[in-house]
């Protein structure tokens, strides 16, 4: 692999990072009671995995995760949520399918922490957590949408790099 694409990976995986650790420590979110229902850590997640790659994505989500107020289902919502949307993404840009599907992986992070949660008895924040999916999955849905009808090449930025340096 080329290092200046290793670079540009680390930096956008380390700028998505402390952006994730500040949104969550200062709790940046929408609630609605004591449930958040517009974490922008979701966003940074998925922007994190479909830029930076599955490793990219696992690590900001690790990060996002640390410093929620519940780390143990919120770090494997974020972590297997950027591991899995980086999958996707990867599938997609390979396949050349529809890049806002890679939202797909944040879900399988709300599985996974809802699995957690019902692990730990706290079937209460199951509904929340259900509630807060429906919202964000179309959210990143729509941002992602709204970034590819303006420029394709985003997500596909490594890609080109590659192509130029050679």
């Amino acid at each position: 692999m080329n290092t200046r694409i290793l670079a540009r990976r680390i930096g956008v995986t380390a700028t998505l990072g402390v952006a994730a650790v500040i949104s969550g420590y200062f709790s940046l979110a929408l609630s609605i009671g004591t449930s958040p229902v517009l974490d922008p850590r979701d966003i940074i997640v998925v922007c994190a995995g479909v830029l930076a790659g599955p490793a990219g994505g696992a690590l900001v989500g690790l990060l996002a995760g640390i410093v929620a107020p519940d780390p143990l289902s919120e770090i494997s919502l974020y972590m297997v949520g950027g591991l899995a949307t980086g999958v996707i993404a990867r599938h997609c840009a390979k396949n050349r399918l529809w890049m806002p599907t890679a939202v797909l992986g944040l879900g399988c992070g709300y599985v996974a922490a809802g699995a957690v949660l019902m692990l730990t008895s706290w079937y209460d924040a199951v509904a929340a957590l259900a509630f807060r999916s429906l919202i964000m999955l179309n959210v990143c849905i729509l941002l992602l949408s709204i970034i590819d009808s303006l420029d394709s090449m985003v997500f596909l930025w490594d890609r080109q790099s590659q192509a130029n340096d050679i």
